[in-house]
């Protein structure tokens, strides 16, 4: 199957990950509608709409929010999802909201966990500016 096939284009809308490659760091929000594999080192919030794995080499500092979760590197920070998995040489360490835990053999858990609450819905907010504005009025609410 070529390039100027009819079918070609069909083949990557199934499926479609973002790789965050070993030797590569990002600093940031991440926000995604597909996978993403990080293989490199990640520091700040990401939202996906499906599964973040965190590979053996993979580094995950921050807040998490995806559909399902596959830790087989370094996690530290807050997670919401409806699935996480600890593999053998993953390393969990803070907060994990969520229904349905498993930590294989070898695969390391520090911190706590709790069930997942009806007020994270994991899906992507359709408008970022939107979100900040109502988050720094809430914000300027507190103080004032």
């Amino acid at each position: 199957m070529g390039f100027f096939s009819k079918h070609a284009g069909n083949q990557g809308k199934h499926a479609v990950t973002t790789v965050i490659a070993q030797g590569c760091s990002v600093n940031g929000n991440l926000r995604l509608s597909c996978d993403i594999q990080v293989d490199g080192y990640v520091e700040g919030k990401i939202v996906s709409d499906k599964t973040l794995i965190i590979s053996a080499s993979g580094r995950v500092k921050g807040e998490v929010t995806a559909d399902k979760i596959i830790i087989n590197g370094l996690f530290d920070g807050e997670c919401y999802a409806n699935s996480v998995e600890v593999l053998p040489q993953g390393k969990a360490h803070g907060v994990i909201h969520c229904d349905d835990l498993s930590i294989e053999r070898g695969g390391s858990f520090l911190g706590k966990t709790l069930p997942t609450s009806s007020e994270h819905v994991i899906s992507l907010p359709k408008d970022e500016p939107a979100a900040k504005t109502l988050q720094q009025k809430a914000d300027s609410e507190k103080a004032g």
